[in-house]
């Protein structure tokens, strides 16, 4: 049976290459003094990780100063391990079934034939008998609908990872995100997911599996998903994490929770404290402080919730005490390679004069790509088709006294194809450019690579005067500027990074303006075919002038639609055709300098149309109201249709009609304010908020909203200046103002998305959502 060399990944440092717990002196050169007869010396060499029921194999070099004749004896710190007969230099231990990962100390004592003895101390990881690995996971999950869950799977395995994969069995959730840290044999995934809710309780199967070189490994938790009565919060942490003094742990707990996370408070009791210790966030990452003796301490995380929810979980760390440690520290360059660059290891030691040797092993890589000198390691990145690999690095020191000394670090590196996608810039969103008008543009990379070289480039047809940039870290700062802008469209910029032998290209797309006027023209609205539609224009100034001219048209002379101005941003729209369809209208504005911009909305226009909401189906056939039905077939709400039907809104148990002269008129099945309609409303659009609220526009632009929270969003609104739409999902109200959006808890602003010029405002999955300009649909406003 293969064993393999645990990572720090999994939580235990194994101190491989053994330590020296018997340094003795050279003897006296004193002529007066007696010659003293000297102890042996041991070394061992061996793995540091087995299963249960294996044998592990250890080799021991003994030797006496005075070639006395030498015995030995090996002790363990695990009851039931076996020790068999050597055969020559091997010695061969034999480990019983532990029910968890098990640190064992074994130890190897010496006695010559004067008394004198040595001992070298050997740690191993035992795992549970298993022919594949080791997985820790939970086995059951109680979960509740609406809320959130966050699992982690910490696994070794035996055999090479090809595959790391999440899935349930029973039910399907589909707001699912995995993030997964692995070598080649061990690791981290942690499968978070946005629960649906649910009305009644749902069992089903959470299953994380493992594809090796060898079989398929799966764990799998029985998982129940319970409808959401109360806000709850569960946090859970391992009961115990085993680490090396000195090296450097993630702690990464299981969070179950209904709603959003306030904060994470993490706290180290006893001392000394780790260094480089992570705050605040939903992971911990520490440097276990250095010892004189093996020591125990406490961590807690306190996670606290909206509603002001706090639960608290506690894992004990166990640092050890390694004494061969204690002298060498190896610094690294860099932590994270790809193919073409080198990571140097330097060694603190600088005085050799006392040193026999020193040596450099580098476990599972090829030699040919290492360059070693007595204090410096230069490991040169191969390319190779692994997702990331962490080699473990050794450096060992043997003193002229026969002292042994070693440290260790760890590095990643990554395969091209995988550098090529953390080489890649994010997509920024929409971005513009406008005529002599300088522009900064924050750019980040996928992944925090050391990246040698940059460099950007547009094949504009109308080129760049000014095309700088930056580069911190993963961060890219570009400062734009064209002088002159003669036609509206895209602009693009190439982006060309270079780390090692990689080389990615990112495109991003944004506009170029040909003034410095932004208009917005609003958002989608579906309208009954006959009727007229009232739009409300805004126009931005980059320096904030104000009084520009500005205008409506359609954006063909084909359209049949005929355009009243009413002011210079408001106007009445009416389609004369005979067929249902979108007309785009287009809004223009004009700039001091006389240059034009424009923006669009599309109007759909209906003649048979089915309007669906959460209770009824409403159905509208050749323009004329035909009913508003309980899941479309059955109890008919009882509505008359004002004359000359405009529009139809529906949501909750409530309906309303709008009528092209402004009459509105609701109904619902139950007791429900939408039902009060205010007296002598002039409405030209209607706004269903959410299941108990309603807001109309005015032809003033204005608002008026009635029902459970009416009067608080009428103030809403009239702070906002212009809105073009509102919605809510009971955690937030959201709000089309301006080109923005913003959203509220009560009349506390919690979010802001500037410039995002939305075509709509949208409720997709109880979530709020939007289309941008470009219209793809975007739902990361919660």
């Amino acid at each position: 049976m293969r064993n393999y060399l645990l990572l720090s990944t999994f939580g235990i440092l194994a101190a491989c290459g053994g330590s020296s717990n018997n340094e003795n002196k050279p003897p006296s050169t004193d002529s007066t003094q007696p010659v003293v007869n000297q102890a042996p010396n041991i070394s061992l060499e061996g793995n540091s990780l087995v299963n249960a029921g294996d044998v592990l194999s250890l080799t021991t070099t003994v030797s006496d100063p005075e070639n006395d004749s030498v015995t030995g004896k090996w002790t363990s710190s695990l009851p039931g391990v076996q020790f068999l007969e050597a055969t020559g230099n091997a010695h061969h231990v034999i480990f019983p079934d532990v029910d968890k990962q098990t640190q064992v100390t074994l130890t190897y004592t010496v006695t010559d034939s004067h008394n004198n003895q040595a001992s070298k101390t050997w740690q191993v990881t035992v795992m549970p008998k298993s022919t594949a690995g080791h997985i820790e996971l939970v086995d059951a999950l109680t979960l509740a609908g609406g809320g959130h869950a966050s699992i982690t799977a910490t696994f070794a395995m035996t055999s090479k990872i090809e595959k790391i994969d999440w899935r349930t069995d029973g039910f399907e959730l589909t707001n699912t995100n995995t993030q997964s840290s692995h070598d080649t044999r061990a690791g981290q995934s942690t499968f978070s997911v946005k629960l649906p809710e649910v009305t009644q309780t749902q069992l089903f199967d959470i299953i994380f599996e493992i594809t090796t070189n060898d079989e398929v490994v799966t764990r799998t938790i029985k998982a129940t998903l319970a409808p959401e009565s109360e806000p709850s919060l569960s946090v859970s942490l391992p009961e115990q994490f085993v680490i090396n003094e000195k090296s450097t742990q993630t702690i990464q707990p299981d969070i179950i929770r209904t709603n959003e996370i306030i904060s994470y408070d993490w706290q180290w009791q006893g001392t000394p404290a780790p260094a480089q210790q992570t705050q605040g966030k939903s992971f911990y990452t520490f440097k276990a402080p250095e010892l004189s003796e093996t020591q125990t301490f406490k961590l807690l995380l306190t996670v606290t919730m909206q509603g002001n929810i706090q639960k608290t979980a506690e894992t004990s760390v166990v640092v050890q005490n390694v004494t061969d440690l204690n002298a060498i520290e190896l610094s690294l360059d860099r932590l994270y390679a790809v193919p073409g660059q080198t990571i140097t290891v330097t060694s603190n030691l600088t005085n050799f004069e006392d040193v026999e040797s020193a040596s450099w092993l580098v476990h599972d890589f090829n030699e040919e790509l290492l360059q070693k000198s007595n204090e410096k390691l230069v490991i040169t990145i191969p390319d190779e088709d692994t997702y990331q690999t962490s080699p473990l690095v050794e450096y060992k020191v043997k003193l002229k006294n026969g002292a042994e000394k070693s440290a260790f670090a760890n590095f990643s590196y990554v395969s091209k194809s995988v550098a090529k996608d953390l080489l890649e810039v994010k997509d920024p969103g929409e971005f513009s450019v406008y005529p002599d008008y300088p522009t900064t543009l924050g750019l980040e990379f996928r992944g925090d690579l050391d990246i040698e070289e940059v460099t950007v480039s547009s094949t504009d047809y109308e080129p760049y005067d000014s095309l700088e940039w930056t580069l911190e870290g993963h961060h890219l700062t570009l400062n734009l500027h064209k002088r002159t802008i003669s036609r509206k469209g895209l602009t693009a910029i190439k982006i060309t990074a270079k780390a090692g032998d990689v080389v990615r290209e990112s495109l991003i797309m944004g506009t170029a303006h040909q003034a410095l006027v932004v208009p917005y023209a609003g958002v989608t609205e579906t309208y009954i075919m006959g009727s007229e539609a009232q739009v409300f224009g805004q126009v931005f100034h980059l320096n904030d002038k104000k009084d520009l001219p500005s205008h409506w048209q359609a954006e063909s002379t084909s359209d049949d639609v005929t355009i009243k101005q009413v002011s210079d941003t408001s106007a009445s729209i009416k389609y004369n055709g005979d067929f249902e369809r979108y007309v785009t209208l287009e809004f223009h504005a004009t700039d001091e300098f006389d240059q034009t911009d424009h923006s669009e909305v599309k109007l759909r226009y209906e003649s048979s149309h089915t309007f669906r909401g959460d209770d009824y189906v409403c159905k509208v056939t050749d323009g004329q109201f035909e009913s508003c039905r309980e899941g479309g077939f059955g109890q008919p709400l009882d509505l008359t249709a004002p004359a000359e039907l405009k529009q139809v809104i529906t949501r909750g148990d409530y309906a309303c009609l709008l009528g092209n002269y402004g009459t509105v008129v609701c109904n619902a099945k139950g007791d429900n304010p939408v039902k009060n309609v205010p007296a002598q409303l002039l409405v030209t659009k209607l706004n269903a908020v959410d299941a108990t609220n309603v807001c109309a526009q005015l032809n003033d632009a204005s608002w008026q909203c009635w029902g459970s929270r009416g009067t608080e969003l009428t103030e809403l609104l009239e702070a906002n200046a212009t809105v073009h739409k509102v919605l809510a999902n009971g955690a937030l109200t959201c709000l089309v103002s301006n080109k923005d959006i913003k959203c509220y808890d009560g009349d506390t602003q919690t979010k802001l998305l500037e410039d995002i010029l939305p075509q709509d405002l949208l409720i997709y999955t109880r979530e709020i959502c939007y289309r941008n300009g470009s219209g793809t649909l975007k739902c990361d406003i919660e």
